[in-house]
């Protein structure tokens, strides 16, 4: 032994290897159990998130469809009391739509769940309907509500309601089938469901009057129920973007996107920012003060165009479609942006909008983007089965030759065929007393059909090859072509 390992126990060297691997494989145990209770935790805390966000959900669709079935209800006076024959209806079909959301933002354990209990089996197809009704529904009250805005229009509200509720119902559904197996996308659908869900029932009981003519803040500004609904929304909203940066960029880390150093942080600090921001245009509504609540905003759109210019600076393997939509959403929004405010196309209300449209739709998109990409561990896709044996082909030895089983049997008296494969995994005395039951039961006329045994009767050479036979006297020899030559006579 030479330089370090000199005079050196071997004994001792094996035992401080078996040490240090120990304790190698000690710590990456650990590492694992740590990352799997991390996201266990999360995977809990994403379940409880979704549940507390249908609940709001339902709670402000009871109060749309009161304001609905209620004849006699005006936002503009306050004297009509709240009428309890309406009220049971109103609350019975938001308590309906929550629990449709609950099943349809569910992971795949809660939906055996479901079916453990004798449940009805819920496929996807279902799930995605439901989220998508809800979304048209959104769409078409929220267009219902600020009719005499799109009067203006050719076809009027109308037909304004039913392009916008055709939109938003099929594309909602299209997306929620194809990527409700992953977590971050159904947990940040209730996130945006609930902001729209709010803002429609501020929209149904606001005093405020024609509220678009200013800007979309206006329905923070009652004092009253419709404000509560409007600025509450908000706030959970951008608390649940705040607080799901680290699910919706967990893709980013583990897929092949060439994620640089420190960029995911980077992610983090901007999309807790639009979040933050958000929770501050709840808290401070525009009466209260002006200049604080446009500088949330300023800087909800700073942030949010920093992460769309910045995207291929991120991770440089980021899908291509994905970094032209980040592009198209940032070009959207300057365009929105020069045409209120240089030349007065349309008012604050519109652009505010635009604005809350593109940071949700992106959010979304870059989770779809970074899933569809790379299936990671935040899907609850189903598992393959573990513990069961292929049926494989068992190489034979020259020890120990088992003869192959029969794939299949042809009936040939019957015309039926029946096909039978085996798992080689048995014991050799279970093969021989499945090939004796077989034998037994194939009756007389029945051709075996085996793709590895070797076939019957002299081996048939190849075509082409040389075969003579020895005839008559002298040494003359007789090739298969009936040409006759002397025997040590070369052949050409």
């Amino acid at each position: 032994m030479r330089g370090a390992f000199v005079g050196v126990d071997p004994a001792s060297l094996n035992r401080d290897i078996a040490v240090r691997t120990r304790a190698a494989e000690t710590v990456a145990a650990e590492r694992e159990g740590h990352v799997r209770l991390r996201g266990l935790r999360s995977r809990r805390l994403a379940s409880h998130m979704r549940r507390l966000y249908a609940a709001l959900i339902a709670v402000a669709v009871a109060i749309v469809l009161y304001r609905a079935l209620d004849p006699r209800y005006s936002p503009t006076s306050g004297t009509h009391g709240i009428d309890v024959l309406w009220m049971i209806p109103a609350l019975a079909g938001g308590a309906v739509v929550g629990a449709c959301l609950i099943v349809a933002s569910a992971s795949s354990a809660g939906i055996a769940g479901l079916e453990q209990l004798g449940l009805p089996a819920l496929p996807v197809e279902s799930r995605a309907v439901a989220n998508g009704l809800t979304w048209a529904a959104i769409a078409l009250l929220a267009v219902h509500f600020t009719s005499s805005a799109f009067d203006v229009l050719p076809g009027g509200h109308r037909l304004a309601g039913v392009l916008l509720g055709v939109l938003f119902g099929v594309g909602t559904f299209r997306l929620h089938r194809h990527a409700i197996e992953h977590e971050a996308y159904r947990t940040f659908n209730l996130v945006a469901m609930l902001l729209a869900a709010g803002s429609l029932a501020s929209m149904s009981i606001t005093p405020t009057g024609d509220w678009w003519t200013h800007n979309f803040s206006t329905l923070g500004t009652s004092n009253d129920l419709a404000a509560a609904c409007f600025n509450i929304a908000i706030i959970v909203s951008g608390f649940g973007m705040a607080g799901l940066t680290a699910l919706l960029t967990r893709s980013l880390a583990h897929g092949p996107f060439g994620l640089r150093p420190g960029a995911r942080t980077v992610m983090h600090v901007l999309i807790a920012l639009v979040g933050i921001s958000l929770m501050g245009v709840g808290l401070v509504p525009i009466d209260t003060d002006t200049d604080l609540h446009n500088a949330f905003a300023v800087g909800a759109a700073a942030a949010f165009a920093l992460l769309c210019l910045g995207v291929q600076l991120f991770a440089p393997g980021i899908p291509r479609w994905f970094a032209w939509f980040s592009y198209l959403s940032l070009a959207v929004e300057a365009i929105a942006m020069v045409a209120y405010d240089q030349f007065g196309v349309f008012n604050l209300t519109v652009f505010e909008l635009v604005a809350f449209t593109l940071v949700f739709a992106w959010l979304i998109a870059l989770v779809v983007a970074t899933v569809q990409e790379h299936r990671d561990a935040g899907t609850d896709a189903a598992a393959p089965p573990r513990g069961i044996r292929r049926c494989l082909a068992r190489p034979m030895t020259a020890s120990r030759r088992v003869r192959p089983e029969p794939l299949a049997s042809i009936r040939i008296d019957h015309g039926t065929v029946a096909v039978g494969a085996a798992c080689p995994g048995s014991t050799a005395p279970d093969r021989r007393r499945r090939i004796r039951r077989i034998r037994q039961e194939v009756p007389r006329r029945t051709v075996r059909l085996s793709s590895v045994a070797p076939p019957q009767g002299p081996p048939r050479r190849r075509r082409g090859l040389r075969r003579s036979r020895r005839g008559g006297r002298g040494g003359r020899v007789e090739s298969r072509h009936g040409l006759r030559h002397r025997r040590n006579r070369p052949q050409r």
